[in-house]
């Protein structure tokens, strides 16, 4: 099963950020050096792209998982309500899920990954520990702790289970929330960021010759690429800015 712990590319994202990077290596090569070989320099950095692309895909496939799998406990909780056993509450919910969100969702694949192993005889208790540690999610694990006491004291399991559901749900829409208002400093963001490479092409475009001083010798290699490294730097920061405001 999946490994949330790192992204997995697709055949069809692989080649749709080749064509991404390509894109960015030919405009910075163009911008800043006007040069064939600073494109084979270049190359070479088109894993360290796929990493920091994986960081932030990650984060998103775990907001999305972290979103059915509150869904995915209220139809537990409803299943066992309705006079379900616990084994086969897990097994209704897949039905749900596979309803509310299609075949190909993550927490669908995860509960037919469940739902499989559960009619080999495999207890329950050890695929949901595979599943929190595979997650990587705080609240995946805690549920899972909450789950076997629940199941072991024979208390108001429904109850139990629903007030956990009740809380990631809270969780999560802080998060959303946070996400939505962190949405227009993203993309403020994101025109500083283009705004120095706008400008830049806009004055090789129109202004033919403005910067040949600084291309095609020593001197100007070096002055464009403390330029680059510098908005290389500014990038970075931006984003780990960003990332520390989620994280909170």
């Amino acid at each position: 099963m999946r490994d949330y712990h790192r992204y997995r590319y697709s055949l069809h994202e692989h080649l749709r950020y080749f064509l991404e990077a390509l894109f960015l290596i030919l405009l910075v090569s163009y911008l800043f050096y006007h040069s064939l070989i600073a494109i084979l320099l270049m190359i070479p950095f088109y894993p360290v792209f796929l990493k920091i692309k994986a960081k932030r895909l990650l984060q998103q496939q775990k907001q999305e998982l972290g979103q059915q799998f509150k869904e995915t406990i209220a139809a537990v909780a409803a299943a066992l309500n309705a006079g379900y056993s616990v084994e086969n509450a897990w097994r209704e919910a897949k039905t749900e899920m596979e309803q509310m969100y299609g075949a190909h969702a993550l927490m669908v694949q995860e509960l037919g990954h469940i739902q499989i192993h559960l009619s080999m005889n495999v207890a329950l208790e050890e695929l949901l520990n595979d599943f929190a540690r595979r997650s990587d999610m705080e609240d995946v694990s805690s549920f899972c702790q909450v789950f076997f006491f629940a199941k072991r004291s024979g208390g108001d399991f429904i109850g139990i289970i629903r007030a956990t559901a009740d809380r990631i749900g809270q969780k999560i829409e802080l998060q959303r929330q946070l996400m939505a208002d962190l949405a227009a400093r993203r993309l403020e963001s994101q025109i500083m960021n283009i705004v120095p490479l706008v400008i830049l092409l806009y004055l090789n475009l129109t202004s033919p010759g403005y910067f040949d001083v600084l291309y095609g010798n020593l001197t100007g290699i070096c002055i464009m690429s403390v330029c680059l490294m510098i908005y290389l730097a500014a990038y970075a920061l931006s984003e780990h800015m960003l990332q520390q405001i989620l994280a909170i």
